[in-house]
């Protein structure tokens, strides 16, 4: 197994658990009466860390 399999298996842990807190902060939004909430969870919550995963996953490919 070389580093970068390992990197990858990290930032995968840390992934899941932003997509699980953005997935928090989606369902606390349906109790309010405002969907900014709602908004907010699925950009910050579920865009942001696939978009960020696929920026680390490919600067860790280019080493190989």
């Amino acid at each position: 197994m070389n580093i970068g399999n390992g990197l990858k298996a990290i930032i995968n842990v840390g992934f899941w658990l932003w997509i699980i807190l953005g997935a928090i902060v989606i369902l606390g939004g349906f109790n309010q009466s405002s969907s900014g909430q709602i908004y907010v969870g699925i950009i910050f919550g579920i865009v942001a860390p696939i978009i960020i995963r696929y920026v680390i996953f490919y600067i860790i490919n280019s080493f190989k």
